[in-house]
């Protein structure tokens, strides 16, 4: 991985850890991520026609196919790292969700795309997934074992769609579809959008958990950090995914977890063990530095 992509993906997974912490605060229900899409695919698709006119039109058969299949995974895992939030620590869901998605994507990458990482690379893959364990295994005094079971749960639910969507969105954008990084993800926000809003209008509160979130400061800030961290973030992974193999960049991206769980210790005040932290700290740092030294850069740029 080039010293460019990695600066990418880091900076990608502060702000995936920065807007996931809104998230949690708000404590919002599925409304704020219906907001999300819907704001977001008012503002960059006219932005997106403005830069580059011909975006949509170059998209194949495929490319589009690819945006219909990943824009409902994306949906799945909104909704279900939602409820993990609403039943257990951020410091608990976050990290496992970050965990897991990546151990099933390298899986996947090296079986179906053929990113196969060195020996160095899979010892420090599996370096950090062993890092992502050791945080989960919180059994300090004062830990309520019954929330961390069931934020554990949730956060493997939503690593799985984090699996599923990964693959798919790097398999678009390293392919001749007629995709870059933006003519993928705005257009793929748009399906979002509306594969969410029959759910939404069945609801008979719809209006009043809309009028909350605009109502209540915390809300209200967490939807517009959501709406600008959440794609401004993914954009960059997407570009980093141009330049690197994806068995290099899903894990690179769990940095974030090390965010995620001291910034629910500070600001969420969550129960923290700090062993495992200074644990999961060294094998990312060890991740980074080798597989920065030998992943080949390849694809195109974004």
């Amino acid at each position: 991985m080039s010293f460019f992509a990695l600066l990418l993906v880091l900076t990608a997974a502060c702000c995936h850890a920065t807007w996931n912490y809104h998230l949690k605060k708000a404590n919002c229900g599925r409304a704020i991520w219906w907001l999300v899409y819907l704001l977001t695919s008012v503002i960059t698709i006219p932005l997106l026609l403005l830069w580059d006119p011909q975006a949509l039109t170059r998209i194949t058969p495929t490319g589009w196919f690819v945006i219909l299949i990943s824009a409902p995974i994306h949906v799945v895992y909104a909704l279900v790292l939602q409820i993990g939030y609403k039943k257990s620590d951020y410091s608990i869901v976050y990290p496992t969700a970050r965990g897991a998605g990546p151990l099933i994507t390298v899986l996947s990458a090296v079986v179906i795309l053929g990113d196969a990482p060195s020996l160095t690379g899979w010892c420090g893959i599996f370096a950090i997934l062993a890092g992502v364990v050791l945080l989960t295994l919180r059994t300090d005094k004062g830990a309520d074992l019954s929330r961390v079971h069931t934020g554990i749960f949730w956060g493997l639910l939503t690593g799985v769609c984090i699996a599923g969507y990964s693959f798919c969105d790097a398999w678009a954008v390293q392919r001749d579809t007629g995709l870059t990084p933006a003519s993928f993800y705005f257009p793929s926000i748009v399906v979002r959008a509306i594969v969410m809003t029959p759910f939404m209008l069945a609801m008979k509160d719809w209006r009043e958990q809309v009028r909350s979130i605009w109502k209540n400061p915390v809300s209200r800030r967490a939807l517009w950090v959501v709406t600008v961290g959440s794609p401004g973030g993914y954009i960059l992974v997407l570009c980093a995914m141009t330049m690197a193999p994806l068995a290099y960049v899903a894990p690179t991206r769990e940095v974030g977890m090390m965010v995620g769980v001291i910034v629910g210790a500070i600001l969420l005040k969550e129960h923290l063990s700090l062993a495992p932290l200074r644990t999961d700290f060294f094998f990312s740092n060890r991740l980074f530095v080798r597989s920065s030294q030998e992943a080949k850069v390849g694809g195109r740029m974004c």
